[in-house]
């Protein structure tokens, strides 16, 4: 799990997707949509990582581990550099909190959950106003 969080979400190197994930992938994410297969989720990081935040960095607070189950809470965070689901780059600065849990098989990974706060993302880089 540190590699793909270091080597691919952290160092961008997408590539590695393949030696690290199961080639039969699912990658869940609520609202967000499902995710199956390498090459799409290759294409959804290049979009993420690459197009709508530059200098991502995702920090793991705790790791839970039961059996072939991985549990990380995290905090992500970017400039806001492309589109992402619908607004445009402002170039703000957001960070936000987020759980995975994750499946391995064979040693790889083979399928993940994630629900992250992505309406204060959309907060702090204006694109909606939350009333008190």
């Amino acid at each position: 799990m540190r590699r793909f969080i270091d080597e691919v979400v952290n160092g961008g190197d997408i590539d590695a997707v393949g030696e690290l994930w199961h080639e039969d992938l699912k990658w869940h994410a609520g609202s967000g949509g499902d995710i199956a297969g390498i090459p799409a989720y290759k294409a959804f990081l290049r979009a993420a990582i690459g197009g709508a935040f530059t200098d991502m960095h995702l920090t793991i607070h705790d790791t839970l581990v039961d059996g072939d189950t991985v549990v990380l809470r995290f905090s992500n965070s970017g400039t806001h550099t492309g589109p992402f689901l619908g607004t445009p780059a402002t170039g703000r600065r957001a960070q936000w909190l987020g759980i995975g849990i994750y499946t391995v098989r064979d040693g790889k990974i083979a399928e993940a959950w994630f629900g992250e706060d992505i309406l204060g993302m959309l907060h702090q880089l204006g694109a909606i106003t939350l009333s008190a």
